[in-house]
């Protein structure tokens, strides 16, 4: 096993109605908070009013900021930051999913440094974050990213259309509501987007490191297997409980640091998912489904213990090429297998995603169980460009 550090400074709060519990939690943190969600969901479905409600109750004065998209913008970062200065806000509450959390955790940072978020996101990174920034309540609403439950944010430019990573440890919220039941509502199409991100999150170190750790590994197993069960669950009854419990839970241990450690790897579906998803805007969860099997295919020689034990505890096979058809077809279960051509992505733009790709990464490589040239990064997005026969009868 590789030596690590795990630290998880966030606390907990998971279980169905814990959303109840806010303004009791919230007291813990400050008195002047910033309430950051997406501009519909909490609106609509009437979240923001019944947070509001407990916040008057506990007397704590608030200030809303409504404005994240979905793949979280640095000007609408850069705004929120000076909001919050202004108003002089001692915390910020998050309600949303990945997207709303991940620009209040950028929030953070902006608020206290009065920086731009993009000095942080530059390769290299013009500034770090070397101090506590203003501390975070969240109220995960998706079971997809694992914000909640982890001390990074990804967060897009506005300008170049370029998105990437921060990872600190002052970045983990202070503490996280996991109440399953706001996931209810949450369709079919975007629930199996988050079950195709958490099952990748854990995929990756899965797939990428090469140190000896049977412990990690049988939780990373267990983590893909559960993942992609109640994610049918849920995708054919919305409204199971059950499926949308399991992967809540599922999704906020899947980037928490505790099914890789031990053995630490890169990420590189998602390091070449980033480019998709910020120019065209497609759904982050989407694109990966749909790079996924393009990335397996292609990197199949070099994965193949790693297919041959996946398939084993998960496909029942030890073949890696029938590994990667069963989850095809696992895909196509859940309406999920597709390509970037469906999604209006133009051909010519693929040496552009990898472009962007490489330099999201820093290096003339993309980094993975073995470093990826240019030459196989642009096999994987034209295979995913139009996956034609290659599938066909899976």
């Amino acid at each position: 096993m590789d030596n690590f550090v795990l630290h998880i400074p966030t606390k907990v709060v998971f279980g169905k109605g814990e959303f109840s519990s806010l303004g009791k939690h919230a007291k813990e943190l400050g008195k002047v908070a910033l309430v950051v969600t997406g501009r519909r969901f909490a609106k609509e479905s009437g979240l923001l009013d019944k947070a509001i409600k407990q916040l008057d109750e506990v007397g704590i004065k608030y200030v809303v900021y409504s404005e994240i998209e979905p793949n979280p913008e640095s000007k609408t970062v850069d705004k929120g930051g000076e909001i919050a200065r202004k108003e002089n806000v001692d915390f910020i509450i998050a309600i949303g999913g990945g997207s709303v959390i991940d620009a209040a955790k950028g929030i953070a940072i902006v608020a206290k440094t009065g920086d731009k978020i993009w000095d942080y996101l530059e390769r290299p990174p013009k500034k770090t974050v070397k101090s506590e920034v203003l501390p975070i309540l969240s109220v995960i609403t998706v079971a997809a990213t694992g914000s909640e439950l982890d001390g990074a944010a990804v967060i897009t430019n506005t300008d170049t259309r370029s998105k990437r990573g921060i990872i600190s440890p002052f970045l983990f919220p202070k503490i996280s509501i996991i109440d399953p039941l706001l996931t209810l509502s949450i369709p079919p199409k975007q629930t199996v987007d988050g079950v195709i991100d958490m099952f990748t999150h854990v995929l990756e170190s899965y797939l990428s490191s090469k140190a000896y750790a049977p412990v990690s590994d049988s939780i990373s197993e267990a983590l893909m297997k559960e993942a992609l069960r109640f994610g049918e669950i849920a995708f054919n009854k919305p409204d199971d409980v059950n499926a949308r419990e399991s992967l809540s839970w599922i999704s906020s241990l899947a980037l928490s640091g505790i099914p890789s450690a031990g053995r630490s790897g890169p990420f590189p579906i998602h390091r070449l998912e980033h480019p998709i998803s910020g120019l065209y805007g497609i759904s982050h969860g989407r694109g990966l489904a749909i790079l996924l099997p393009a990335f397996l295919y292609i990197t199949k020689d070099v994965h193949e213990d790693r297919l041959k034990r996946l398939g084993r505890e998960i496909f029942s096979t030890d073949s890696p090429s029938k590994t990667i058809e069963r989850l095809v077809h696992y895909l196509k279960k859940v309406e999920a297998f597709e390509s970037l051509k469906k999604y209006g992505v133009k051909k010519d733009d693929l040496e552009k995603f990898a472009r962007m790709a490489f330099e999201d990464e820093g290096k003339n490589v993309i980094l993975a169980r073995e470093p990826l040239s240019k030459e196989k990064v642009l096999e994987i997005y034209e295979l995913a460009f139009d996956y034609k026969d290659l599938f066909k009868n899976v």
